[in-house]
């Protein structure tokens, strides 16, 4: 009987292990894409914001004036039930110039009017997503661009809603989403909505109805982030995904849960 050597030994080894992980089966579970993330921030409008942050020094007199008064215009906000409005306020005072996220759950949800829009933003960038696409796909992402929401209600001459409208003015809105192809061709769509704004006021001396019956001029009122009194900040928020079974493109898009 011959003598086993490692060399013979490792030659086994390798002719036996080799063709097993060759063949043995590998499973692989696809992992879905997710909905992706906002689109980058819109460009700033020619004119936003009142400049850069305290570069005006110390603050004059009428500055303390404008700061007390909108330290009195939070606690208003608050005894009319806008909450909204007083803590969008009360940040821009508390000059800590940090982003403020907010609920854009509750803005569809206490104004119709941007429901709908939203709604209709996400059908009509799905739709055009899916039946334009060319190749073979399982999982088709989709961004929308921001859109301005105009806050206030033409028809009725008043805003959508009051404590949204004295806390973001008018903001953009966008979509974003993914359509699942399954393996026997059935589709699904995620998707769930974002809302930008900049919580700043511009140079200029038109007049600002605040709500309570004070006006003051965009430019007194952003001449506290110029001087430091106060300090603009970004608003930024992401609605809950929506999930649509079954989903066809040539069918109206259910509505918002």
């Amino acid at each position: 009987m011959a003598t086993l050597t490692l060399h013979h030994l490792l030659l086994f080894l390798f002719a036996t292990l080799i063709p097993l992980a060759c063949t043995s089966p590998i499973t692989e579970k696809r992992q879905a894409a997710g909905i992706p993330r906002p689109p980058p921030d819109p460009k700033p409008r020619p004119g936003d914001g009142s400049g850069e942050f305290n570069s005006d020094g110390l603050c004059g007199f009428n500055d303390y004036r404008v700061h007390a008064i909108l330290q009195g215009g939070v606690l208003a906000f608050r005894a009319k039930g806008w909450p909204q409005s007083a803590r969008a306020m009360d940040h821009y005072l508390g000059e800590s110039g940090k982003d403020l996220s907010v609920n854009v759950d509750e803005i569809m949800k206490t104004t119709p009017a941007f429901k709908n829009a939203v709604h209709d933003l996400a059908e009509k960038t799905a739709k055009q997503r899916v039946e334009t696409f060319i190749g073979p796909w399982v999982d088709l992402a989709f961004t929308s661009p921001w859109t301005v929401w105009h806050a206030w209600n033409d028809a009725k001459n008043e805003p959508h809603n009051y404590d949204w409208y004295y806390a973001l003015g008018e903001y953009s809105y966008a979509v974003t989403g993914v359509v699942h192809k399954a393996r026997n061709g059935a589709l699904s769509l995620e998707w769930k909505a974002h809302v930008f704004d900049r919580y700043n006021w511009d140079n200029s001396d038109k007049k600002n109805q605040l709500g309570w019956g004070i006006e003051l001029s965009h430019r007194e009122i952003g001449h506290l982030h110029k001087c430091g009194s106060a300090q603009e900040y970004t608003i930024r928020g992401s609605a809950k995904g929506q999930v649509v079974q079954n989903y066809d493109s040539k069918k109206p898009l259910p509505p918002i849960n």
